[in-house]
């Protein structure tokens, strides 16, 4: 059987411990506070995005109007061409 721990040797490795557990919190809070900086500033890419995401929805409006006037135009198209086949039987 191992002889007990003295008192000493117990209180050595409790401080041994405390010493490694403020280490560790102050490295977390460290890492913690970076975090919460990153997490406070906006994504500098923001900017560029929303002007790119402008641009395209602009495009689409447009490609949009076009699909519209091609449609109409096709739909006029299909009336005139079946106007002349009916006139002709």
């Amino acid at each position: 059987m191992e002889p007990a721990p003295s008192a000493a040797d117990v209180v050595q490795k409790l401080l041994t411990e405390v010493r490694l557990l403020r280490v560790e919190n102050q490295r977390l809070g460290a890492a913690f506070e970076e975090l919460r900086a990153k997490v406070g500033r906006p994504d500098p890419r923001l900017d560029s995005q929303e002007a790119e995401i402008q641009r395209l929805r602009g495009e689409l409006a447009a490609a949009r109007e076009q699909r519209d006037v091609v449609s109409e135009g096709l739909r006029q198209a299909v009336v005139r061409l079946r106007a002349a086949l009916l006139d002709r039987k």
